[in-house]
């Protein structure tokens, strides 16, 4: 159940106060569980804890931390699912500056590249959606056709 999974993830939570080791991986565990139940009951508010607390856990990273790319990814998910049920733009363009971000860390033959490509597509397509701006667009086709070619045929 997704109400217990977010029950066990505060508990452990509490046990990495912070400056102590292990609290990056807590803080993003919980808002892994957050985000899980706000996919199946829709709370807002589950969301807004989860990026409150992805924010907290990037804080916790350098930048050239191998966990950078995935955490930033992560936000920028979170976001973008915000922008999709609220309509804040600027929730969305967060989200691609993450994006964008998320893929500067994910260099040709990094294992999160695929997912950065087609992250960063979504978020510049529900651009366009809105902008109407065809260079959004022209970006969004250039990164998936990228990311298709990082996959494996029938994959």
């Amino acid at each position: 159940d997704s109400s217990d999974s977010v029950s066990r993830k505060r508990g452990e939570l509490e046990r990495f106060p912070p400056g102590q080791d292990g609290r990056f991986d807590a803080l993003t565990d919980l808002a892994g569980a957050l985000y899980d139940r706000y996919k199946k009951e829709g709370e807002i508010a589950d969301l807004d804890e989860a990026i409150t607390l992805l924010r907290d856990a990037l804080g916790l990273r350098p930048i050239e931390d191998d966990d950078q790319s995935f955490s930033l990814n992560n936000l920028a998910v979170c976001l973008s699912n915000r922008y999709e049920t609220l309509g804040v733009a600027g929730d969305l363009e967060e989200a691609i500056t993450l994006g964008r971000e998320a893929l500067v860390l994910c260099p040709p033959g990094h294992p999160d590249r695929c997912v950065s490509l087609h992250n960063l597509a979504c978020d510049l397509r529900m651009r366009f959606v809105k902008q109407a701006a065809i260079h959004d667009l022209e970006e969004a086709i250039k990164l998936l056709r990228t990311a298709l070619e990082l996959r494996p045929c029938g994959h």
